[in-house]
């Protein structure tokens, strides 16, 4: 059962409200708890992504892509509270209950560069496997092209999700079958 304050926690990050996450973990509260159905703290965070990735997905599809500015702005809260977690020293590297997924996971399939680049940074492991054995990079390579990194045709792919893979490997992330040798 989560206390009063970890329950206002989980609704300040699914709201995006900066300030109060903000509030709570500067007085103290400790982001590493498990909600319910969601995971830790961090996944309830991360699947908070989704939702700004579909907005870029839409605005593609509709012929009217956003600029860089207006897709900054809409991942502004994101980074905030993300940076108010990691400063809380949320543990980066759970995985959450149901899906067996992980941040890391989470800002990829969102091809999420910014968010990539600080887990990365912050030395969350590339090569993490989830429950069918995939490696990040081979699991987000399926779910964006249906083949392995080393097969895609990069004429198809949005230059966030290219950029995503290509950070990814940059910083050391393996196919799944690079790790099977």
């Amino acid at each position: 059962m989560l206390t009063d304050l970890q329950q206002a926690l989980v609704q300040a990050i699914e709201e995006l409200n900066v300030v109060q996450v903000q509030e709570l973990l500067a007085n103290g509260l400790d982001p590493n708890f498990i909600v319910l159905e969601k995971g830790p703290a961090i996944s309830v965070w991360s699947d908070g992504l989704f939702k700004w990735w579909e907005e870029i997905c839409e605005a593609y599809e509709s012929g009217e892509a956003l600029t860089q500015s207006e897709k900054q702005e809409n991942l502004r809260a994101h980074l905030e509270i993300l940076d108010a977690l990691i400063h809380a020293k949320a543990n980066l590297h759970l995985w959450d209950v149901e899906e067996i997924y992980g941040p890391l996971w989470d800002a990829a399939s969102s091809a999420c560069v910014p968010v990539v680049k600080r887990l990365l940074d912050e030395k969350v492991d590339p090569n993490t496997v989830d429950e069918e054995g995939l490696t990040i990079l081979s699991s987000i390579s399926d779910l964006f092209f249906d083949c392995d990194f080393d097969e895609i045709d990069w004429s198809d792919a949005l230059a966030e999700e290219k950029e995503t893979l290509e950070l990814l490997r940059s910083h050391g992330a393996k196919m799944t079958k690079e790790l099977n040798i």
